[in-house]
C-alpha cells in the first residue's frame, strides 16, 4: 500500500519536481512524475540545511569574552575534539568536520521523527547505507593517503607469509563495517518509531510520551555510536602502526 507523502515532500516536489524531471530526462533517467524526489531524500536535504543553518549561519563570530550562544557552540566543538583525541590521538582534530558533521546530521534526522508532520529519514535503509559507504570510502582513502602502499598491511597483516590467511578475514571484516553501521542505525530508529506509532494508535495520546522521551536519548545515542565508530575506523586507518 502506498504511503501518503508528507506535506514537506509534496511541497518540495511541487516546486522543484518539474525542473528535476526535466534535468534527469536529458540523461535518459525517468523518475516518478508524482514524486520525483523520494521522501527520505527530501527529509535528508532538510536535515542538511537545518544543520548548516544552525552551525554555519547562527554560529557567532568568536569573541574574547564569549556570550551564551558562543559558549554553546564552543562546547559542541570541544565535545568532538575530545572524542577524536581520545580515539584517534593528536591527529584527530583534523577529522572534526567529518565526525562532527555526521553526528549532527544523524541526530537531526533521528529527531525529525519526533516532530509532527515529519519522519526520520534514517528509517529508510538507503540513508544509513549511503552514510556508511561514505565512511568506508573516506577512512580507506585517508589511510592510503597517509601510508601509501604500506596501507595494504591493513588487510594482509604485518607479515607477508600470513597474508593468505589474514587477507580474506580482514577483507570481510572491513566490508562488514558499512553493513553493520547501516543496519544498526536503520534497525534501532525503525523499531523506535514503529513502537511509538503503534502505542499512539492503541492508547491515549499521552501514553507514548515516555517512549518519545526515551527516543530523544536513543536518537542521540545512535548518532554518537555512528560518529564514534567512524573515529575508530579512522584511527585504525591513519594510526602509526602501519
Amino acid at each position: 500500500m502506498h504511503e501518503e507523502s508528507l506535506w514537506v515532500v509534496r511541497e518540495f516536489n511541487r516546486i522543484f519536481g518539474p525542473f528535476i524531471l526535466k534535468v534527469f530526462s536529458h540523461f535518459g533517467i525517468h523518475l516518478n512524475p508524482q514524486e520525483p524526489v523520494p521522501q527520505h531524500v527530501v527529509l535528508a536535504l532538510l536535515a542538511s540545511f537545518t544543520v548548516v543553518f544552525i552551525f554555519g549561519v547562527l554560529a557567532p563570530r568568536p569573541k574574547f569574552h564569549p556570550d551564551r550562544r558562543q559558549a554553546f557552540f564552543e562546547q559542541v566543538f570541544l565535545f568532538f575534539d575530545s572524542l577524536n583525541r581520545d580515539i584517534i590521538g593528536e591527529e584527530g582534530r583534523r577529522f572534526i568536520p567529518i565526525v562532527g558533521s555526521l553526528f549532527l546530521f544523524i541526530i537531526t534526522m533521528n529527531y525529525f521523527g519526533l516532530l509532527p508532520g515529519l519522519s526520520a529519514p534514517t528509517m529508510n535503509i538507503n540513508v544509513p547505507a549511503a552514510m556508511a559507504i561514505f565512511v568506508f570510502l573516506y577512512y580507506n582513502l585517508q589511510g592510503i593517503k597517509k601510508h601509501r602502499l604500506a596501507y595494504i598491511k591493513q588487510f594482509t597483516g604485518e607479515y607477508i607469509f600470513i597474508a593468505p590467511l589474514m587477507g580474506p578475514i580482514e577483507f570481510i571484516s572491513h566490508l562488514s563495517r558499512p553493513l553493520s553501521l547501516s543496519i544498526r542505525l536503520f534497525g534501532n530508529i525503525t523499531a523506535e518509531e514503529t513502537l511509538i506509532v503503534v502505542l499512539a494508535g492503541l492508547f491515549a495520546p499521552l501514553l507514548p510520551v515516555p517512549l518519545m522521551a526515551l527516543a530523544i536519548i536513543t536518537g542521540g545515542l545512535q548518532a554518537y555510536i555512528f560518529a564514534m565508530l567512524t573515529a575508530v575506523y579512522l584511527s585504525g586507518a591513519v594510526g602509526e602502526e602501519h
